[in-house]
């Protein structure tokens, strides 16, 4: 792994296992806002919206994820990715959306236009610690437009089986639109092999590069599914709309774009997915799952009582584990508890959501363990 130390001081400071609500910036990523700043002050860089960086990410991004550079966009954050897509459908009154019930609010709110235009959103119960492929697929019907869910849950760190629901929702011919907020930066994605329609995700957490910087990736399978609802500068082709009869999108993703982009934060993005690249998402994924299992036995040996949501199937588990105590005020007072001897973990409805990513380890997870009476 990296030299954590030098990347990361905030482990000398705290077992900061919460990087599942916000990722420390690296000490490079800090050193390419300071130097951004510099130039900016200055102007002695490229012109805002024509800067390197942003070709220079979406190769990072293509490589992460195994796409094609042209197939991502980006936003301010995950939210607007997902309404550029649930906007974007040609929707026909009697349409319908199939959800997990009880969605991050992210994506419950890109969905609330829907009933408006005559379109039935179906919320999916389900059981347990997430919804299954087969349970959402069970919704859908010939009327069905899309599939909406989270790659992993916030609240349980179920991690859903994307690549049978792509390969599902292609066969029914309808849309699966992904929020992966909680996947990228923690798990490998394969979107050449996944078949999934679009994915939209943000910076701020578990590719450690804070806010501002949202992406939005849409297969190439849907670009014509998905027409874009804001017309900008930066989406179309052709200098001046004087000169021509009608709309001519850019190809691939960057139709969705609308102006100048946030070139501040894309560098950001762009240097903390160099550490990304260097550590290596497989090995990232390995160390994060390791310490998740040493979180969870930790937590069934000092709380045997404890609920803890995460899926007892291996391909279901992520890097969050939720567990409660079967109290509302005893999990918050043990998160304040946790807080005041050094460990940062989050209270969310469920009960207490503990995070690891690649700048944690043993130590850390001792820390929490230990403290947990």
């Amino acid at each position: 792994m990296i030299n954590v130390s030098a990347e990361f001081p905030i482990t000398e400071r705290a077992a900061y296992l919460n990087t599942a609500a916000q990722g420390p910036w690296p000490v490079r990523t800090v050193a390419a806002m300071n130097a951004n700043a510099q130039r900016s002050q200055f102007l002695e860089g490229e012109p805002a919206g024509e800067s390197r960086v942003f070709a220079d990410t979406r190769q990072q991004l293509a490589r992460l994820l195994n796409a094609q550079q042209s197939d991502f966009v980006f936003g301010p954050n995950t939210s607007y990715g997902l309404n550029v897509c649930t906007h974007g459908i040609d929707w026909r009154a009697g349409d319908n959306l199939v959800a997990p019930f009880n969605e991050f609010p992210s994506v419950q709110y890109a969905l609330a236009h829907l009933p408006a235009q005559g379109v039935e959103v179906r919320s999916v119960p389900w059981q347990g610690s997430g919804p299954t492929v087969d349970q959402l697929v069970a919704r859908v019907d010939a009327r069905t437009r899309a599939v909406v869910c989270s790659a992993i849950a916030w609240d349980t760190g179920y991690r859903i089986d994307l690549e049978a629901l792509g390969a599902r929702c292609a066969a029914a011919g309808c849309l699966s639109i992904i929020d992966g907020i909680h996947a990228v930066g923690a798990e490998p994605l394969d979107l050449a092999a996944l078949r999934i329609s679009a994915l939209s995700f943000h910076g701020y957490k578990w590719l450690l590069a804070g806010f501002g910087c949202g992406v939005l990736y849409v297969s190439p399978a849907a670009i014509d599914q998905i027409r874009p609802t804001f017309v900008g500068p930066r989406g179309v082709a052709g200098s001046s709309m004087r000169t021509q009869s009608e709309i001519e999108w850019l190809p691939g993703a960057q139709r969705y774009a609308i102006g100048t982009g946030n070139q501040t934060s894309a560098w950001a993005l762009n240097a903390s997915m160099t550490l990304i690249e260097e550590t290596g998402i497989a090995r990232i994924a390995e160390h994060n799952h390791t310490l998740a299992d040493a979180i969870d036995a930790g937590i069934r040996r000092q709380l045997p009582n404890a609920r803890v949501w995460r899926s007892v199937e291996r391909a279901h588990q992520s890097a969050i584990v939720v567990f409660s105590s079967g109290n509302a005020k005893r999990d918050a007072a043990l998160v304040d508890q946790l807080a005041a001897n050094g460990v940062v973990v989050a209270l969310r409805p469920a009960g207490i959501r503990v995070a690891p990513h690649l700048f944690n380890s043993q130590r850390d997870v001792d820390r929490f363990v230990a403290h947990l009476i």
